[in-house]
């Protein structure tokens, strides 16, 4: 069922990091037929970027919680036209950490995993310092070489990737994608802060019926700063609670 944007529009899910994401964006995450698609995709991909998600995947098999988050510190992409890209990314990992301990205790879990795709190694590494010490960190399923900074590719300006061989720049593509496609294998997925590399793995935890939390910010459009006082994340309404928005809207004609 097509859900009523306009009508059953949730104000608290638009004042987090949600509100940032295109509105094609966000008709993708619910529709059926995006879903199905990006489910095809997730069941087809191609065994160099399988040779990189299979080993991530088998690490969190024992996991009474998989958790998994998408930390950007960004591209370089700092004009004023890409405020909301400019990010506190200790803040972002802070209060990530935080309301991921809320929810696993919560669930009484005892065995969390956690996943987390970024662009720079000092986000993985802060995790691993910063979880409780019974939690396991997925580990990078190959060993790369990597920019001291940023990534090899899509970067505002950058040429570095012409110094790859063709199969670094492959093996560079296919770990991008197997952190996509990681990215909704989850029990819960956390969104600090828009990305258009995770929008892949909400549509994935969206056709599983899997969690999904938006950080809460006053308006993820005006400034980096707002993110720095906000509290916690929101949960993305599950098919339950839209069936209810919708009522409400349809009781309000």
């Amino acid at each position: 069922m097509e859900k009523k944007w306009s009508n059953g529009w949730s104000k608290q899910l638009q004042s987090t990091s949600y509100g940032a994401y295109e509105e094609e964006m966000k008709m993708l995450i619910e529709m059926p037929l995006a879903q199905a698609i990006v489910k095809s995709l997730a069941q087809n991909l191609s065994p160099l970027v399988l040779s990189f998600l299979t080993p991530m995947l088998k690490q969190s098999v024992d996991s009474d919680l998989h958790l998994c988050t998408h930390v950007r510190e960004g591209n370089g992409e700092f004009q004023i036209s890409y405020v909301e890209r400019q990010m506190d990314l200790l803040s972002d990992l802070n209060q990530t950490l935080v309301d991921m301990n809320i929810f696993a205790k919560s669930r009484n879990a005892h065995k969390v995993s956690v996943f987390v795709a970024s662009d720079t190694q000092s986000a993985w590494s802060w995790f691993g310092k910063n979880a409780p010490s019974n939690w396991l960190m997925i580990k990078p399923s190959k060993e790369r070489r990597r920019p001291e900074s940023g990534v090899w590719f899509g970067e505002h300006g950058s040429r570095t990737n012409e110094n790859l061989t063709q199969l670094e720049k492959d093996e560079a593509m296919a770990e991008a994608v197997a952190d996509v496609f990681a990215l909704g294998e989850c029990d819960a997925l956390y969104i600090p802060r828009y990305s258009s590399f995770s929008v892949v793995g909400i549509m994935l935890a969206r056709a599983d019926g899997r969690k999904v939390f938006f950080r809460e910010a006053s308006n993820p459009w005006v400034s980096p700063d707002v993110f720095k006082n906000s509290s916690k994340f929101v949960e993305y309404p599950d098919d339950h609670v839209w069936r209810h928005i919708d009522a409400e809207a349809n009781s309000e004609k």
